[in-house]
């Protein structure tokens, strides 16, 4: 153990006065100068320390200043990344997107439309409609499907033909080909962008009805919808 590490439980006492807030790991820059300059001021005169053991250390001590500074640097690239994203987030409102999503969302009755696709043909396509507890409301059987992107338009209603409450509902989609094999489906939803919101540093598109996108979910810009009646 060296001779700064000797110090530093010496020093703890005085130290910590400035580390009252919260505990910490490691040394900080100041703190290891510090100590450094301190086993300089201590040390035997007739047993100097050794100069291999002090360029260790000033060794440290560069490669800590190198680190707080990289860390600085990343920190930079973060806040300047979260800017880039609301101005991109803002870039967005008012325009029609489609995006990666099972999502539908129910308001006086009409019910928002889920568009699928389906990689070769379908034997038998099934679509479950599912409620906010993951309970299945309505199964539509849509028989056999050609391959490629189908539009899901659900008329709102139950098993029993009522018309279900308003609100966010969830789609999942099965099907199998010739074979009964069972395929992967990707299925996206259509929005105007009302909104954004942050959520744990990353900024989400409202797209209406409760429902959120990414913007690595966006799949394709469909229309700018704020152009009004006095352009066309």
């Amino acid at each position: 153990m060296s001779y700064v590490d000797s110090l530093l439980s010496a020093t703890s006492g005085s130290s910590a006065s400035s580390t009252t807030s919260s505990s910490t790991s490691g040394l900080g820059m100041d703190a290891f100068l510090q100590l450094l300059v301190t086993q300089l001021q201590y040390q035997d005169p007739l047993d100097p320390m050794d100069d291999k053991e002090f360029v260790a250390e000033l060794a440290q001590f560069s490669s800590l200043e190198q680190l707080t500074e990289i860390n600085s640097g990343i920190e930079g690239l973060s806040t300047l990344s979260q800017e880039q994203q609301m101005i991109g987030a803002v870039n967005f409102i008012g325009k029609t997107i489609e995006a990666n999503g099972t999502a539908v969302n129910v308001e006086d009755g009409a019910a928002t439309s889920v568009t699928f696709t389906l990689p070769e043909d379908a034997a038998t396509c099934l679509v479950n409609v599912l409620d906010s507890a993951g309970s299945i409301v309505r199964t539509v059987d849509l028989g056999a499907t050609t391959a490629g992107e189908v539009e899901f338009k659900w008329d709102g209603k139950d098993y029993d033909g009522n018309a279900v409450d308003d609100g966010q509902y969830q789609v999942a989609v099965t099907a199998t080909n010739a074979d009964g094999d069972v395929m992967k489906v990707s299925s996206t939803m259509t929005g105007t962008v009302e909104g954004i919101q942050q959520v744990s540093g990353s900024y989400y598109l409202d797209i209406g009805g409760g429902r959120y996108v990414a913007f690595t979910d966006i799949t394709n810009v469909v229309s700018d919808t704020t152009t009004t009646e006095e352009n066309s």
